[in-house]
């Protein structure tokens, strides 16, 4: 396969797991907002129910903060982006990846759903999280977004289509 061909099936398998990324937030969310809406017009606003939109926000968090460290590493190097472009990934040695190597290939990537849990977490607590909370939401966003652009900017500059995460992980896209 040419490193033109690499890097397509490459951008296309990132915009597959960023989908997928994207569904699990949208998912949590929207399970979060109905709960919390149907809290408030049942009255039941300040008391549990209130708290339970929360609950599901962090464990949204928590499970999207799972799949960005964890998405290549599941099923002998391939997430579910590469599994579809048959795509695979390595240890530059040739040798398959461990799951500690997937974590550090996919570290930066979890900077923001990392924020994003912290933000969860806060908005556990009683009045104070939410004033803390949206600064680090932002934060997130902001932090994701950039990350994103290096990476991809990485992958199409570089002649191999290395990014700063294969560097880290001593890592390399192959195909399956």
């Amino acid at each position: 396969m040419q490193d033109s061909d690499l890097q397509q099936k490459r951008l296309m398998a990132a915009a597959i797991d960023a989908a997928i990324a994207i569904a699990i937030a949208v998912v949590f969310g929207t399970i979060a907002n109905v709960m919390g809406v149907g809290a408030g017009l049942a009255g039941r606003g300040g008391g549990f129910m209130g708290f339970v939109p929360h609950i599901i926000a962090f464990v949204g968090a928590a499970v999207l903060l799972a799949y960005v460290l964890l998405r290549d590493s599941i099923v002998s190097g391939q997430s579910v982006g590469k599994k579809i472009m048959g795509l695979r990934v390595v240890l530059t040695s040739g040798q398959p990846m461990t799951l500690m190597d997937g974590v550090k290939r996919n570290a930066l990537f979890a900077i923001g759903s990392a924020l994003g849990l912290i933000s969860a977490t806060l908005q556990l607590l009683p009045c104070l999280g939410g004033c803390l909370a949206w600064p680090l939401w932002i934060l997130d966003s902001l932090a994701t977004f950039a990350i994103v652009v290096i990476e991809v900017f990485n992958i199409i500059q570089d002649p191999n289509g290395v990014r700063l995460g294969d560097k880290m992980a001593y890592t390399r896209v192959t195909a399956a």
